[in-house]
């Protein structure tokens, strides 16, 4: 029997807090930038790969040049602003639209540099005006359970962003340092036991990565982490969660890590809504699992996996507490659906 999937792929970045309070600097631009309205993602044997977020950029094999793909509006802001999702409040677009830009960087550019270059684009091309606000609101603290915290410590603790990239070919940038890896066939996708998909190598970096699918049998997320560190993680959680995660772990290192966790099924389908309605299987009608994903013989997807809150505890021995704290709030003020020309 064939079964409908979705497979995404989603690298979760860490934010930057401390952009929220910055003015951006009108003159610092991209050379040039290219805003285009991203298209459904190809299905290949059935299942949809999707390459979230950025590529590119200072600090990288391609420092000159920044892609982002198949990113909504509040997705952009919050690359823009260094702002988790939560932080932002906005009109119900941010989330419809996807975009996919790519942006010409001038030699010299630092990462912070390429934040408030992105600002000025969103202020240019989408008219967008924003305010900050500061709220009491409910949030979740994430803190080290009673019999201690699960976490193996990362064997190369060393800043990733601080760090050469290009190995023995080469420095980041320079021009033996090797081009940044294609994304992966989706027809060439492997499935594990739990019948969750696994990270192809070529996608594989430090932070934390997330695999998530959906199916008629259930949906479940695996998140990875690969020296990780716990503002990382709680940045990642707050976007699988109703409320703001905060760090009180007081855990200062870097880790590896896996955890996973069966989501809230309506924030799922909400999330995966973006990739369109699926092909439906040869022969079959719409079934209880259309506009899911793509129809795919491969294995069941398995059940069994815990509910966010419980999954942390006994996979990370880490522990939310719901609490109330004062929340940074970027505010929309205006903004536009659609982008003015190239």
């Amino acid at each position: 029997m064939m079964r409908d999937r979705s497979i995404g792929v989603v690298l979760a970045l860490a934010c930057a807090g401390a952009a929220l309070g910055q003015q951006p600097n009108p003159t610092l631009t991209f050379e040039v930038a290219t805003i285009k309205a991203a298209a459904p993602p190809d299905r290949a044997g059935g299942k949809a790969l999707v390459r979230f977020g950025a590529q590119g950029g200072p600090g990288t094999n391609d420092p000159s040049q920044i892609t982002y793909n198949f990113l909504s509006l509040r997705d952009l802001i919050t690359q823009a602003y260094g702002v988790r999702n939560d932080q932002v409040s906005g009109p119900p677009f941010l989330t419809s639209e996807r975009f996919n830009i790519v942006a010409k960087i001038a030699p010299g550019a630092t990462k912070d540099d390429v934040k408030v270059m992105l600002q000025n684009l969103l202020k240019e091309r989408f008219q967008l005006a924003v305010h900050r606000e500061n709220k009491e609101l409910p949030v979740y603290e994430l803190v080290v359970a009673k019999d201690g915290a699960k976490l193996k410590e990362s064997a190369d603790q060393s800043d990733p962003d601080t760090a050469p990239r290009g190995g023995a070919a080469g420095p980041a940038g320079s021009a033996d340092a090797p081009p940044p890896p294609p994304p992966p066939d989706p027809s060439k996708i492997k499935f594990g036991k739990d019948g969750m998909p696994e990270i192809p190598a070529a996608l594989r970096r430090p932070g934390v990565m997330m695999m998530a699918m959906m199916s008629p049998t259930g949906a479940r997320i695996k998140l990875d982490g690969n020296r990780a560190t716990m503002a990382q993680l709680v940045d990642t959680l707050s976007n699988q969660s109703d409320r703001p995660v905060l760090d009180k772990t007081g855990l200062t290192a870097r880790y590896d890590f896996t955890l996973d966790f069966a989501p809230d099924q309506g924030a799922m389908m909400a999330k995966m809504g973006a990739l369109g309605p699926p092909p439906p299987p040869p022969g079959a009608g719409p079934g209880p699992g259309a506009g899911l994903g793509g129809g795919d013989a491969g294995p069941r997807l398995e059940t069994d996996a815990l509910p966010l809150p419980a999954a942390i505890q006994k996979q990370l021995g880490l522990r939310l507490e719901a609490k109330k704290d004062a929340i940074d709030l970027l505010v929309i003020d205006h903004m536009e659906k659609t982008p003015s020309e190239n």
